[in-house]
């Protein structure tokens, strides 16, 4: 197989998305855990639906501001200037 190495504007545009579908994610969770479990006949009761709201509201949290660090605050690569010792003949000594 061939390796294709994609373009750093691609990859951002596929982290943007990512981010758009975590906000759709959270509103889903929003959803479970504000409207459906207030409903009093649901069934299971409320405690699933405040669960799976909490849960995914959370995950998609954490996943949305790990992309964001990653995407906007990610530290650059210090280059280091690579520097080689002068190798003095005169000094070393064979013994």
């Amino acid at each position: 197989m061939v390796a294709i190495k994609k373009s750093t504007s691609d990859r951002r545009r596929k982290k943007k998305i990512h981010i758009a579908f975590c906000a759709i994610i959270f509103m889903i969770g929003y959803y479970f855990l504000e409207i459906v479990s207030k409903i009093f006949e649901i069934p299971f009761g409320n405690i699933p639906y405040v669960l799976l709201g909490c849960s995914l509201m959370g995950a998609s949290s954490v996943y949305a501001g790990y992309l964001i660090r990653i995407l906007y605050f990610s530290k650059k690569k210090k280059r280091t200037r690579h520097f080689y010792l002068k190798d003095n003949k005169d000094d070393i000594e064979l013994k």
